[in-house]
Parts: C-alpha cells; sequence; structure tokens
C-alpha cells in the first residue's frame, strides 16, 4: 500500500508540474495580450489626446522615452560614421546629403541646441560653449 501511495502522489506531482507550467504559459499569453492593447492605444492616442485621461502621464512618458531612444540610436550611428534616412530607415555614411535609396534629402544629423545645451553637429555630444573641439568625436564645433 506504500508503494501505491508513493507512485500516485509521483503522478500527482508530475501533473501539479504539468498545471503550474500551463498557468505560466496563460499567463505570459496574457501579459502580452495587455502589452498589445497598450501599444495600439499608445499608437493611436499621442499625448495631447490623452490629455485628461489615465493614461495621460504614461502616453507622454512612452513619447519621451521613444524620442530619448531616437536620440542615443542616432549618437550611436554617429559615432560610427553612420547615420539612418528617417524616411526609408536606410544605413548611410554620416556625411551623405541624399539617401542613396529612397534620394530624400538628408537634414543636419543634429540640432545645435538640445535642452538649451549646444550639440557637436556631428556626433551629438554636448559640449560648453567655449569648446573649439568636441571632446567626444573631436570634430571642429563652429
Amino acid at each position: 500500500m506504500d508503494l501505491f501511495w508513493k507512485k500516485s502522489q509521483w503522478k500527482g506531482n508530475q501533473e501539479a508540474t504539468e498545471c503550474d507550467r500551463q498557468l505560466a504559459a496563460l499567463s505570459e499569453k496574457l501579459q502580452q495580450a495587455y502589452l498589445n492593447i497598450g501599444r495600439i492605444y499608445a499608437a493611436n492616442n499621442p499625448a495631447q489626446q490623452a490629455q485628461g485621461t489615465p493614461y495621460e502621464e504614461d502616453i507622454a512618458e512612452i513619447e519621451k522615452v521613444t524620442q530619448d531612444m531616437e536620440y542615443w540610436e542616432k549618437r550611436k550611428l554617429a559615432l560610427q560614421g553612420l547615420r539612418k534616412c528617417e524616411k526609408c530607415g536606410n544605413i548611410l555614411t554620416a556625411d551623405s546629403v541624399f539617401c542613396n535609396q529612397c534620394g530624400e534629402k538628408m537634414p543636419p544629423l543634429f540640432e545645435s541646441v538640445a535642452d538649451g545645451q549646444p550639440v557637436c553637429s556631428k556626433c551629438g555630444a554636448p559640449y560648453d560653449e567655449d569648446a573649439v573641439f568636441c571632446i567626444h568625436c573631436g570634430s571642429k564645433l563652429h
């Protein structure tokens, strides 16, 4: 009888483990569904449309983080001597004037001022107003 009890307990443990596995997989699917709904909502409701809703702060944060990610991606490419065409996504040399894939004219790589501080037009690194060369990429600044 003791052996029978051990076998049934082992089988019960196996089935409980399978239940845990199924629950974890379903929980992951549920989380993905929530994330997808959030992505769709955020993509279709910019911060100004979300004003006054419970999502206002989160949508604004998503927009800020997205802008920050674009800046750091652009800066990383610039440090490698590259840039991305904003129209088609093609990767080009940083000094390209036109995209060799879609023909789009390339705007300046970085705006001259970000958050009130001047930035290097070649790599996007901030610099002091009296600097002559960028300490990050060596480009002449003025």
